[in-house]
């Protein structure tokens, strides 16, 4: 997923300024569940849930936490939308999480969850054929 115009305006902005100080909520996107563990490591005391959305049914992970020094005042956000984990979904035995549903994680068991994916993504499944144009 690309970000919008006005984030890619913005990050420009922040690159080329000197200091950053933001008063208020930030929240973070992030792709993979391991980015979401890194977070979890590095914000104290985080409240970490699985919740599904109401309408959607879609899948999401967050870490938040509040945080009172520089750069941010305010309460910091991680999510990870697990619509393309469903493996890490599931190794968090979270299949039974209706739409609507929230249920608290801690720090253990995205530990526990990550430590069972595999290294390497599944390699396609292929079909044996022939060359699809053979010299005669």
């Amino acid at each position: 997923m690309y970000p919008s115009k006005d984030a890619r305006e913005l990050a420009i902005l922040l690159r080329i300024s000197r200091e950053l100080d933001i008063v208020g909520d930030v929240t973070a996107t992030v792709d993979n569940p391991s980015e979401l563990l890194a977070w979890a490591a590095i914000l104290t005391d985080a409240t970490i849930a699985a919740w599904r959305g109401q309408d959607s049914g879609h899948r999401y992970l967050q870490v938040t936490a509040a945080h009172r020094r520089a750069p941010v005042h305010g309460r910091i956000t991680a999510v990870l939308p697990c619509e393309q984990h469903q493996e890490y979904w599931q190794a968090l035995d979270l299949d039974q999480l209706g739409p609507g549903q929230t249920r608290n994680l801690n720090a253990t068991d995205l530990s526990e969850a990550w430590s069972t994916m595999p290294l390497a993504p599944p390699e396609p499944k292929t079909t044996k054929s022939g060359p699809s144009n053979p010299k005669a």
